[in-house]
């Protein structure tokens, strides 16, 4: 079974309890550089600690399905109710953190080489010392997800983003959709200043367009949708 630790007192400033839920899975060697998950859970959840223990987000299991250990470190901080990320991002305002991993991750390390895990994990307080980074989101935890990944080229941490998955996290239509009723893009050449008039006024819908700057950023996205009687979310958009 894969190993849980509880982190406390690392402040996202979200209004979010502190608290940072790490996996290691079964069988894992210590070694560097290290390999990284950061998940994004959704909305209405209060803690990390009971969103994992929930029947259909047991993410530690997961860990230990493949044939041989996976090398990786599942890191999973507690966001807002409303899924917000605090220093991570993922706000109304679609700010891009500038450093958002680089605080976070290094207070990770540290609060994990504290409590001397058995077996040991790499230190991974810089980023020099990560070998990939995935990020993850569900549902609302989307927003920070994206919000994250666009911080490519001002945060080292982001700089290593191997992959994205995203697992119904997507709201709103594509622009241009019939079910968009939004007007068209600026184009390309537009200024920063026509772009964000457009966002303003077509909040529900910048998702879709993050996801189409992730798509062409050559980081890959990989976005997964419920389907079945109960509707699709993400997909039936």
């Amino acid at each position: 079974m894969s190993k849980a630790y509880r982190l406390d007192g690392i402040d996202l400033k979200n209004g979010a309890k502190a608290i940072t839920m790490v996996c290691v899975p079964d069988g894992y060697k210590k070694a560097a550089p290290a390999n990284l998950i950061v998940f994004l859970h959704g909305t209405e959840q209060t803690s990390a600690e009971d969103y994992l223990k929930q029947s259909d987000h047991k993410l530690g299991e997961e860990l230990d399905k493949s044939a041989s250990p996976n090398q990786v470190i599942l890191i999973v901080p507690t966001l807002s109710t409303n899924s917000r990320g605090g220093i991570l991002g993922g706000t109304d305002a679609d700010d891009v953190p500038s450093d958002g991993l680089q605080q976070f991750l290094p207070a990770v390390s540290a609060a994990l080489q504290k409590l001397n895990p058995d077996p040991g994990i790499a230190d991974f307080g810089d980023a020099g010392k990560v070998g990939k980074l995935i990020l993850a989101a569900h549902s609302g935890g989307g927003k920070v997800m994206l919000a994250l990944a666009r911080s490519k080229g001002t945060d080292k941490y982001a700089d290593k983003l191997a992959e994205c998955w995203g697992f119904d996290c997507m709201y709103g239509h594509p622009a241009g959709s019939p079910l968009a009723n939004s007007s068209p893009l600026p184009d390309a050449g537009a200024d920063s200043g026509a772009w964000a008039t457009w966002e303003t006024k077509h909040r529900a819908h910048r998702e879709m367009l993050w996801a189409d700057w992730l798509a062409g950023s050559g980081v890959p996205f990989f976005l997964y949708c419920a389907t079945g009687k109960q509707g699709g979310g993400t997909n039936t958009r």
